[in-house]
């Protein structure tokens, strides 16, 4: 793997992090607007993390 895809890969780990606790916040405020961008973006993330990972 290249240094260029693991910095990339820890990018995307913090981002997840990050959209997690957002996540988490949104489901406890029963904000669904957030709770489903927040779902949207782990989604992303998941797809873009498999893709370098091919």
């Amino acid at each position: 793997m290249k240094k260029e895809d693991i910095s990339f890969l820890k990018q995307m780990a913090e981002a997840s992090e990050e959209a997690i606790l957002n996540l988490e916040e949104s489901y406890v405020k029963k904000d669904y607007e957030n709770f489903d961008r927040a779902k949207k973006i782990i989604l992303e993330i998941q797809n873009k993390i498999s893709e370098v990972a091919k």
